[in-house]
């Protein structure tokens, strides 16, 4: 790629703020990069607002950015042709998502839906490419980033083939859950069925249940975990990796 490919347009958004440098050397795709390369990445990106409920990306279209949530939440969702959806991931600060069909050259594998107001990082795709070329730590780091990807998806089809709904419940509120003790989920009943594979009726019953337990607190599109370690006993092995 010749290096006029990678020049930021003329009519292109101002340099993202420093205060990106800080965000993106604390992700471990980008940690490698040390303070030039990540310089040179904010050189090829822009920073944009994302509003509740807006698709950023969609299922099929081409892929020519990923992009890095700086404050707000997301989700990833399938959609069948019959127009039900299935999320398989929720993303929030410091997450980077787009990047399947920026390396691979094929449309994008799913929908991103924005879940909050939020501000982003839109990294353009022809300069990223151009960095894997110069850098191989930093194409060693998207490799790391994309294996995790997969290691998730195995773990979800794990879970829904051998662990039942409350477990599944139970590991998707500990590793969703947000914020400073105690923390919380803003999720739907809906959302969250569709996550672990469950009716919204289903979920409902499980977490008056655990509610009912003091061991979460539940409010209309919020649950409060009360007591983590009650919950993580529903989760063979994952009580004993809290405590290591």
């Amino acid at each position: 790629m010749i290096e006029s490919q990678i020049e930021r347009p003329r009519n292109a958004p101002d340099r993202p703020g420093s205060q990106w440098s800080g965000i993106l050397a604390g992700i471990q795709m980008f940690s490698g990069l040390g303070p030039n390369g990540i310089n040179k990445l904010l050189d090829c990106s822009h920073e944009r607002r994302m509003q509740r409920g807006e698709f950023l990306m969609r299922a099929g279209a081409p892929a020519d950015s990923m992009m890095v949530i700086m404050h707000g939440e997301v989700r990833v969702m399938l959609s069948s042709p019959s127009g039900q959806g299935q999320i398989i991931n929720a993303m929030g600060a410091g997450a980077v998502f787009g990047e399947i069909g920026l390396f691979d050259g094929k449309p994008r594998t799913a929908d991103v839906v924005a879940v909050t107001n939020g501000r982003l990082l839109t990294i353009d795709g022809f300069a990223l490419q151009s960095l894997l070329a110069r850098d191989p730590q930093f194409a060693m780091g998207v490799i790391r980033i994309i294996c995790g990807r997969l290691r998730n998806t195995l773990g979800q089809l794990e879970s829904m083939i051998f662990q039942d709904v409350a477990t599944r419940l139970a590991s998707s509120l500990l590793e969703l859950a947000q914020g400073s003790p105690p923390r919380r989920l803003d999720m739907t009943q809906a959302a969250l069925g569709q996550l672990v594979g469950a009716s919204r009726e289903v979920v409902n019953k499980r977490l008056r249940a655990l509610e009912t337990a003091g061991i979460v607190s539940l409010s209309p599109g919020r649950v409060i975990l009360i007591d983590e370690i009650r919950l993580a006993e529903m989760i063979p092995g994952s009580l004993s990796r809290m405590r290591s």
